[in-house]
């Protein structure tokens, strides 16, 4: 797993899902719909999914060789594999030491000539555990509701809609990907940033003996 990670052929999958993301953050970002037309809101909910499976896909990228041999163990093709949510909780089991963090404009290089990354709070973004449940909740939009049951999916993904779509920015703009690995005692920071609207996504690649720590651990 430590050489998956470090691979630039890897790393650049990577960036090929996020220059996607872009394209679709962007596209959603301007989301005004005072009717609350549905099939406007639907649309959104898609796209919304699709941002997740390209996160997913970017995650299984930098697994690569012990996913596919888990999905292998299965009897399963991992080239077949398309759910985001399975493939999110597939990868946090694999690698419970990956740790997927948003950031402020990526890093910081100080006086010293040491590198800084200030970690977004929790309550502005998203983790991949809440990315996972935004998953499901956007395929119950897509779905046609039960007629024997009341339900206001619809309206209120719309109302959380702007909030939903912020939080997606603050999570995937500048991100972190931190793994500690444990036998090799050795550590992984790869920081990933969208860039400006001009710009094509790009990352920073750093690994040091020892392993990490949060300050606020």
């Amino acid at each position: 797993m430590i050489d998956d990670i470090r691979d630039s052929k890897n790393l650049k999958i990577y960036l090929e899902q996020l220059n996607e993301i872009k394209a679709r953050l962007e596209y959603i970002a301007s989301y005004i719909n005072e009717d609350k037309d549905r099939f406007l809101i639907e649309s959104h909910a898609l796209q919304v999914r699709k941002i997740i499976e390209l996160v997913a896909f970017s995650l299984l990228a930098i697994h690569s060789t012990k996913y596919k041999d888990f999905r292998a163990k299965a009897g399963k093709d991992f080239t077949n594999d398309w759910n985001g949510r399975d493939i999110i909780t597939d990868v946090l089991k694999l690698n419970p030491d990956m740790f997927f963090r948003p950031a402020y404009n990526g890093f910081t290089k100080q006086q010293n000539g040491i590198k800084q990354i200030k970690l977004r709070e929790e309550n502005e973004c998203y983790t991949l555990k809440r990315l996972a449940k935004l998953y499901d909740r956007c395929g119950g939009v897509l779905h046609v509701s039960n007629p024997w049951k009341n339900s206001n999916k619809i309206e209120s993904f719309h109302n959380e809609l702007p909030s939903i779509i912020k939080k997606l920015e603050f999570t995937l703009s500048d991100h972190v990907v931190l793994v500690n690995h444990w036998k090799s005692e050795e550590s992984t920071v790869v920081v990933f940033t969208l860039s400006g609207p001009d710009g094509k996504p790009t990352y920073a690649l750093a690994q040091a003996p020892g392993n990490f720590t949060f300050g606020n651990a």
